[in-house]
C-alpha cells in the first residue's frame, strides 16, 4: 500500500496539494492527470514518475490530510484540561469542534468526505476511510470521557458525522453558527439529562426555509425520465460517471435527446441533483411516520443501508451544495428542514412522557443518517443488531431522571 513520506519530494508535495485543492473545489470529478499536472505546474509524466497511479497519488493525499487531522485533534485534546469537566459544558465544545473543523480545516473536511464517497472498488482508499473512522472514534471517546458523558460517545460520533457535513454548507455565517450552537446545546441536554433549551435561531430559520423552499421546474415526460436517470447514474458512480451517454442509456433515450434537453455537463449534473433533492423533499412529510415502533425504525434504517447507492446520491448533493455558491438555494432547506420526519419517529419511540422539539428531531435525523453512513461504509453480518444496540443507547437517555427531579 502507498505510504506518504514525512518529507516528500517537492514535486510530490505539489501534486498532493493539487489533489487536496481539487477535492475542496470540485471533488473527484476534478481529478485528472492533465488537470493536476497543470495545477502543480509539472509535466504529466511527473505523476507517474513519483506515483504508480492516480489512485496511489490520491491515497497519499488522504494520508497527508489524515496526518494533519490527527495533529489538529491532538492539539484540541491537549487543551481539553482547561475546559469544564461536566456534561453541561459538552455542547459548547461540540459546537466549537464542528465550526473550527468546517472553517479553519475546510480542506481536510472535504478530503475526509471524498474518502468516504469513493467507490467500493477502490480498496486502498477504503482502507483510508477505516483509518478516518478510527481517528474520530478515539477523539470522541477521549472528549466524552473528559466531559463525563462516556455513555453518549457512539451517539456523539454518529451526530458529528452528519452535522459536520451540514455545517460545510455555507448560508449565513452568523445564523449558521448560532443554529449550530443551539443544536449542540440540545445534544448536551440529552447527555446531561436536562430539559432541552429554547432554540430561537433554529426555529426562525426553519420557518424561513419552509417559506422560501425553491420550486422545482416543471418538466415534460421526457425531461422527467432524464432527471430520474441522471439521479440514478449519480447514485451508482458519483459525478465522475455522470455522462450524457450513460444517462441516455439508463433513460432508454437517444444521446441526441438527452443532449438537447440538458446540453452541458453542468446542466446534466443539475438535473441529477434535482432528482436527489426531490427524493429528499418527498421524505420531509412528517405524516410519513406518524407512528412507528423500534423494530420498524431499525428495519427502515437497515433498508437504507442496503440501498447504499441512494446514500451516495445524497452525499454528492450535500457536497455539491457545500462547494458551489450557485447551489446555496438548496442549502438552507437541506440544513434547516431536516428532522420533521425524525421528530415524529422519535416522539413515537419516546412515547408521551414528554414532547420532542423540532431541534431534537433534527438531532435524531443526524443520528440516523450517521448510522446509515457508518454501516453502509463498513457493513457487518449483524447490521440490525448493531443498529438496535445504538438505538437502545439513545433511548436510554430519555429514561434518565433529571438531576433536579
Amino acid at each position: 500500500m502507498a505510504t506518504l513520506a514525512l518529507s516528500p519530494h517537492p514535486t510530490q508535495d505539489r501534486l498532493i496539494t493539487a489533489v487536496l485543492n481539487q477535492w475542496q473545489i470540485e471533488g473527484s470529478s476534478g481529478i485528472s492527470a492533465r488537470r493536476l499536472a497543470a495545477q502543480a505546474d509539472v509535466p504529466v509524466s511527473s505523476i507517474y514518475h513519483h506515483f504508480d497511479s492516480l489512485e496511489e497519488l490520491q491515497v497519499c493525499a488522504q494520508q497527508r490530510a489524515r496526518h494533519e487531522a490527527e495533529n489538529w485533534c491532538a492539539a484540541l485534546l491537549e487543551a481539553i484540561g482547561d475546559f469544564p469537566a461536566c456534561p453541561e459544558a459538552f455542547g459548547g465544545f461540540f459546537a466549537h469542534v464542528i465550526d473550527a473543523w468546517c472553517e479553519a480545516q475546510r480542506h481536510l473536511a472535504f478530503a475526509w468526505r471524498e474518502c468516504d464517497s469513493a467507490p467500493d472498488t477502490e480498496d486502498l482508499i477504503h482502507g483510508e476511510a477505516q483509518a478516518w473512522q478510527r481517528l474520530w472514534y478515539e477523539f470522541w471517546r477521549e472528549a466524552c470521557a473528559h466531559f463525563q458523558v462516556s455513555h453518549g460517545r457512539v451517539i456523539t460520533k454518529r451526530i458529528f458525522d452528519t452535522e459536520s457535513m451540514f455545517h460545510l454548507m455555507r448560508w449565513h455565517r452568523a445564523i449558521d453558527q448560532a443554529a449550530l450552537g443551539e443544536l449542540a446545546r440540545t445534544l448536551g441536554s440529552w447527555l446531561a439529562g436536562t430539559p432541552p433549551p429554547p432554540t430561537p435561531w433554529r426555529d426562525h430559520t426553519r420557518a424561513l426555509a419552509l417559506k422560501t423552499m425553491p420550486a422545482l421546474p416543471e418538466r415534460d415526460e421526457t425531461a422527467r425520465r432524464i432527471v430520474e436517470a441522471a439521479q440514478q447514474v449519480l447514485a451508482e458512480g458519483g459525478s465522475p460517471h455522470l455522462t450524457h451517454r450513460r444517462v441516455a442509456r439508463r433513460a432508454e433515450l437517444t444521446l441526441g435527446t438527452v443532449s438537447h434537453k440538458f446540453p452541458t455537463k453542468s446542466e446534466l449534473l443539475g438535473a441529477a441533483f434535482e432528482g436527489a433533492y426531490s427524493v429528499m423533499v418527498d421524505k420531509l412529510d412528517p405524516r410519513s411516520f406518524s407512528s412507528a415502533d423500534l423494530d420498524a425504525v431499525i428495519h427502515a434504517i437497515a433498508d437504507s443501508i442496503s440501498s447504499a447507492t441512494r446514500e451516495r446520491a445524497r452525499n454528492e448533493l450535500f457536497l455539491a451544495v457545500a462547494r458551489d455558491p450557485a447551489l446555496s438555494h438548496f442549502g438552507r432547506q437541506l440544513r434547516y428542514l431536516r428532522g420533521r420526519t425524525g421528530r415524529g419517529l422519535l416522539q413515537s419511540l419516546v412515547g408521551s412522557q414528554r414532547t420532542i422539539t423540532a431541534t431534537e428531531g433534527a438531532l435524531f435525523s443526524d443520528f440516523s443518517l450517521g448510522q446509515i453512513r457508518r454501516h453502509a461504509l463498513f457493513p457487518s453480518y449483524d447490521i440490525c443488531g448493531q443498529i438496535r444496540a445504538e438505538f437502545v443507547e439513545l433511548l436510554a437517555l430519555f429514561e434518565r431522571p433529571s438531576p433536579d427531579a
